[in-house]
């Protein structure tokens, strides 16, 4: 009986969790972390020549995943900047080409413990033991490089060529999980 009384509380105290933390191709966190990164490096953006001027937009040379929101935190950094945008080049006194050098998540992890193993086991199939470990340190650093050049529409004159990084962070600590 007393041997219950010790095996009980163990039993019951052993589980197991798995998160499906996706659908979709890109988690929610990766998709959060890549917008953190964007308004991140579109806040940096100083260009005071399009204050009180007629500007568009041109994404023609944005190659990202993240056009639309890319597009629309530049856009809403030149409305901070005193711009007013239109919709046609031929209205517009400044256009403003987009670029993007990169944007993407660099991640690290470091684990002290038991990782996951398969197991085949025959006639039924693989068997994933489960992961024990004392520490589980996860690390996803968004990073944004973002370009504006703006020029003078009638001239081509070129009046301002702005580089900014945006970045952020994301980080997950786990001790005997």
């Amino acid at each position: 009986m007393n041997r219950w009384i010790i095996l009980l509380p163990l039993i019951f105290s052993v589980g197991c969790t798995a998160v499906r933390e996706t659908q979709p191709e890109r988690t929610a966190t990766e998709q959060l972390i890549l917008s953190s990164a964007v308004v991140d490096a579109a806040r940096q953006i100083q260009a005071e020549a399009v204050a009180g001027k007629k500007v568009v937009v041109d994404v023609t040379y944005l190659k990202t995943v993240d056009v639309e929101f890319t597009q629309g935190e530049l856009r809403d950094r030149l409305l901070q900047l005193g711009a007013e945008l239109v919709a046609d080049s031929d209205q517009a006194e400044v256009i403003v080409e987009v670029r993007s050098g990169g944007l993407g998540i660099d991640e690290s992890k470091t684990n002290i413990g038991i990782p996951s193993i398969s197991i085949p086991v025959p006639s039924v199939g693989t068997f994933q033991t489960p992961s024990a470990y004392i520490y589980k340190y996860e690390r996803q650093e968004g990073k944004s490089a973002i370009a504006i050049t703006g020029y003078e529409s009638t001239t081509g004159k070129l009046l301002f060529s702005v580089r900014s990084l945006g970045k952020a962070l994301h980080s997950d600590l786990k001790l005997l999980g």
